[in-house]
């Protein structure tokens, strides 16, 4: 593999583990774990365990009534 493509490969995976962390892209969560790495692993768990929370809109609707 050259340079180029190792760098690619790499851009595209930390793409990838952002998204995921972000929770924009659903997976199961071994797969998830594989790809973010153990480091960043409890994020996952965290989003696992927790009830399904609001956006971030309704939230601040929430703080802000109008």
């Amino acid at each position: 593999m050259t340079r180029a493509e190792e760098l690619e490969t790499r851009r595209v995976l930390a793409r990838y583990r952002r998204l995921i962390l972000l929770g924009a892209v659903r997976l199961p969560l071994e797969a998830a774990r594989r790809m973010v790495g153990p480091d960043c692993a409890y994020h996952l768990y965290s989003r696992e365990s927790a009830p399904a929370r609001s956006s971030a809109r309704d939230r601040r609707r929430a703080i802000r009534p109008r």
